[in-house]
């Protein structure tokens, strides 16, 4: 009884020390990446919409080139497979070079998210301070992959302002079909420590506005079927993004791969402007407003191409967001013809068809859940719940990333991980 009562106490006053340290420093780093975002979007404001994406893919490339490869892409599969395979082995720089180049693609309009950014600054930044030598002393060979899923959290957590479900996401993401206890009490303390930071220098209101409603239990069929289309489109999306991922990757040069998905990008926005950058601005007037079945339309394949050819190419920037916008259009779409105008029904669609959208891109049904709960209020509780478990059971067969698990090879990687659950469950 004593050593278990030791253990716990041993082990609940480090990870409080070193969640709430990590979880800080990933908040301030959303902070520094959201500022650097806006800042370079304004200087980018006279440069025509069509050579944008362009200009900001030269600015990455020179990034990869003369400074830090890794910073290349949406990030998730960097962060995915340090955590399962590399103990949580990531470069301290580039918590410097990823925000510099996702500032880069999204303030020049390329088309992408933040989360995959943020849990490679956050696992980075982790790794800085294992440098430290009294934290250092600390870390046993676990905890350096704890610290970087602590880090990883914060970041999110903030960037999305969702305390806990930046925690749940991050470790979520990593097992297709567990979610591990061990690993979830450091992610959920350092996302909601993340979030307090974030508050401290940044807006912490939700990311969504929605209107003050509770829904009506004779409109659930209509968020059954909300996030049976969202979850396929999604799933259609995860299909069309692997294509062209695929082909960008058999340009022999990895260079011109970004400057090549700029000047495609740039056509679509060409046709479509509002699906670059984040495209978080669209997202809040498809809850609020229906819109033609014509703009949705245009919205829906203008967003997954131009979000295919920026992060496919190798442009920094997150897939979590793209998924939100596309789950939101295709709420909206279904609201065109069933909610007869009432902005009520059609902003509980399209938060359902938000939470299919993420679910089935990602295979993270109770994270989904949660964050879009933070992001716009519990009055919705019930459309995400139900779009959450719906999306992840139309996409569980595929997911939009490369390294995550369960394969063979990261189950088995993972088997020694998983015994200290068990291990620590015994104490």
């Amino acid at each position: 009884m004593q050593n278990s009562f030791f253990y716990a106490s041993r082990y609940m006053a480090k990870w409080l020390f070193l969640a709430v340290l990590v979880g800080i420093g990933g908040g301030l780093a959303a902070v520094v990446l959201n500022s650097a975002i806006d800042f370079v979007t304004d200087l980018s404001a006279a440069i025509p919409v069509w050579l944008s994406p362009a200009v900001g893919a030269a600015l990455i490339v020179i990034i990869y080139a003369y400074w830090d490869r890794q910073a290349a892409g949406s990030g998730t599969n960097h962060y995915l497979y340090a955590v399962n395979i590399d103990n949580g082995d990531m470069r301290f720089r580039t918590l410097f070079s990823k925000i510099a180049a996702t500032a880069a693609t999204l303030g020049f309009r390329g088309s992408g998210g933040v989360e995959g950014p943020m849990v490679v600054i956050g696992g980075s930044l982790a790794k800085g301070l294992s440098r430290i030598p009294f934290i250092g002393k600390l870390l046993d060979d676990d905890d350096f992959r704890l610290l970087a899923i602590g880090g990883a959290a914060g970041a999110v957590g903030a960037v999305f302002r969702s305390p806990l479900g930046g925690g749940i996401f991050v470790v979520e993401v990593l097992y297709r079909t567990s979610l591990h206890y061990h690993d979830l009490f450091p992610a959920v303390l350092s996302s909601t420590m993340g979030f307090v930071a974030y508050c401290r220098f940044a807006s912490g209101t939700p990311l969504f506005m929605i209107p003050d409603y509770l829904p009506d239990a004779v409109h659930v069929p209509w968020y059954i079927v909300s996030g049976l289309i969202s979850g396929a489109i999604a799933f259609l999306f995860m299909i069309i993004f692997g294509m062209i991922k695929r082909q960008m990757q058999r340009i022999a040069f990895p260079f011109p791969r970004p400057i090549i998905g700029g000047v495609l990008t740039g056509l679509v926005l060409l046709w479509v402007p509002a699906v670059g950058g984040t495209g978080s601005e669209v997202i809040q007037q498809l809850i609020t407003e229906s819109q033609s079945w014509v703009l949705l339309l245009a919205l829906l394949v203008g967003k997954i191409l131009a979000t295919s050819f920026t992060v496919g190419s190798g442009g920094s920037g997150g897939l979590v967001i793209p998924a939100l916008f596309i789950g939101a259009v295709s709420g909206n779409w279904l609201a065109s013809f069933t909610a007869g105008g009432d902005p009520n029904l059609t902003a509980s669609l399209v938060v359902s068809g938000m939470a299919a959208s993420l679910a089935s891109i990602a295979n993270v049904p109770i994270a989904a859940a949660v964050m879009l709960i933070e992001m716009v209020g519990m009055n919705l509780g019930i459309p995400v719940v139900l779009g959450s478990i719906i999306g992840y059971a139309v996409g569980r067969s595929r997911t939009v990333y490369d390294t995550t698990s369960q394969t063979e090879v990261e189950f088995v990687e993972a088997q020694r991980f998983r015994k200290r659950d068990r291990d620590t469950e015994e104490h």
